[in-house]
């Protein structure tokens, strides 16, 4: 089952775009639960301080059979780590609208998909970008246009065993440090794109802007 979390800043054409509901667990983050109605999805839960969500919509989500888990705006957690824990029991995560609004929220929202790579493979969407996150147990399979760009940065301080296929500049067991992004701006040469990684975790983003 593919667990999908719904960001505030996702619209309802990203929604519609890559979502779909049938064997997934939709879990809308707050004002997420907009953004799927408006798509016609009813997620199967809203997690929140719900400060950005209008009462209507969430009333319209319990009428259809969500249910609506409130939070304090004075807590630990954000609302998306929140949410994260809903995803318990699926086999891959997705987040939609994840990268947009605050730039500070974006970044929490990415250490967040780091998270949650150590557990599913896990993709984030976005208006302007796709990302991915590459793990030992987890390498990457890509079939992407001849010329798409594509870059690759390191989220923990060291990633090793770095090896590419499928792209102009390739590498062969490499290693990336975090403070030397000298993966950015590569370009795919090839139908299949692989990366492989034989430890840390790489983020690997399609830019589509």
């Amino acid at each position: 089952m593919l667990g999908i979390l719904v960001f505030p800043r996702a619209s309802e054409a990203l929604v519609r775009t890559h979502i779909d509901a049938r064997g997934s667990r939709i879990v809308a983050v707050d004002g997420g639960a907009e953004a799927c109605l408006a798509a016609g999805i009813v997620p199967h839960v809203v997690v929140g301080d719900m400060d950005s969500v209008r009462p209507e919509t969430l009333r319209a989500c319990e009428a259809r059979g969500a249910r609506v888990e409130r939070h304090p705006s004075a807590k630990r957690d954000t609302d998306a780590a929140l949410a994260l824990a809903h995803l318990e029991g699926c086999d891959a995560a997705l987040f939609v609208g994840a990268g947009g609004g605050r730039p500070d929220h974006a970044l929490g929202n990415l250490h967040l998909l780091a998270t949650a790579s150590l557990r599913w493979p896990a993709r984030a969407v976005d208006q302007d970008a796709e990302t991915w996150i590459v793990t030992s147990d987890r390498p990457l399979t890509l079939h992407l246009p001849q010329g798409t760009l594509l870059s690759a940065i390191p989220f923990d301080a060291i990633v090793e065993g770095i090896t590419y296929e499928g792209l102009e500049y390739p590498l062969t067991d490499a290693t990336m440090r975090a403070g030397d992004p000298y993966g950015l701006s590569n370009v795919a040469a090839a139908s299949a794109q692989r990366i492989r990684v034989a430890s840390g975790r790489l983020v690997v983003m399609r830019p589509l802007a």
